[in-house]
């Protein structure tokens, strides 16, 4: 059975996450696909600038033949997405909205069609944007929004990412965290089980479900039941 091109595109990048990767050959990377995926005339990746009150272009896919206008990505709403971390999407050019009727005249005279601009977030902080333009109208052709919000957060992870060196030293602390918890919450379970006379599996449930109500995590609401039962 052949796998769906997006879903070996996202296994390749999210597989060159956990490598020692170059980051800026990784978010070049990224472009390309997304643009090729798209079967777009030219993809943008830009990042908020150190002021953070512009956006720079970092890497960029132009189709054979098309001619981008560059400052076409330095205006809404490809700015507004870089930096409030909203998308847009502009189905058509001819007929966009009032919002975007000046914006999508100056593409149209560039010989697009249609855009999307997928943000970079992270932890619902703005990094940039992922920009898109298509020569034709976007719905013309079949394109999952959803595969390139995908590649705009993988691009975003990448940008958080420190060496490898740093990045498996963290990723054993946070195992080690996670295995830790665990016990703990098995052993909050048992005490519930016991004195509340239900099955570990019923424990567990009570655990999430009071955990929930006091908004704290399991593993904290757990810590506090195995130091104190009668806190249940």
């Amino acid at each position: 059975m052949n796998t769906p091109l997006p879903q070996v595109m996202i296994a390749e990048i999210t597989h060159l996450l956990t490598t020692d990767f170059d980051s800026r050959t990784l978010l070049e990377s990224i472009t390309e696909r997304t643009r090729r995926s798209f079967t777009a005339a030219w993809c943008v990746l830009l990042l908020r600038a150190t002021d953070s009150t512009g956006i720079e272009i970092v890497c960029e896919s132009v189709e054979e033949g098309f001619e981008p206008h560059r400052d076409l990505v330095h205006r809404n709403p490809v700015v507004l997405s870089a930096l409030t971390g909203s998308v847009v999407m502009i189905d058509d050019f001819e007929i966009a909205s009032p919002r975007w009727h000046a914006f999508a005249q100056a593409a149209a005279r560039s010989g697009l069609g249609a855009c999307r601009v997928f943000p970079l977030r992270l932890a619902e902080r703005p990094l940039g944007a992922l920009a898109v333009f298509t020569a034709d109208p976007w719905k013309s052709l079949p394109r999952d929004n959803a595969f390139g919000q995908s590649l705009a957060d993988l691009a975003a992870i990448a940008l958080s990412m420190s060496d490898v060196d740093g990045r498996s030293e963290a990723a054993t602390v946070a195992a080690q965290h996670i295995l830790s918890a665990r016990t703990t919450i098995e052993q909050a379970a048992g005490v519930i089980a016991e004195l509340d006379q239900i099955d570990i599996d019923s424990a567990m449930k009570v655990l999430a479900a009071r955990a929930q109500a006091l908004g704290v995590t399991v593993a904290q609401y757990s810590e506090r039941v195995v130091e104190d039962p009668e806190f249940r």
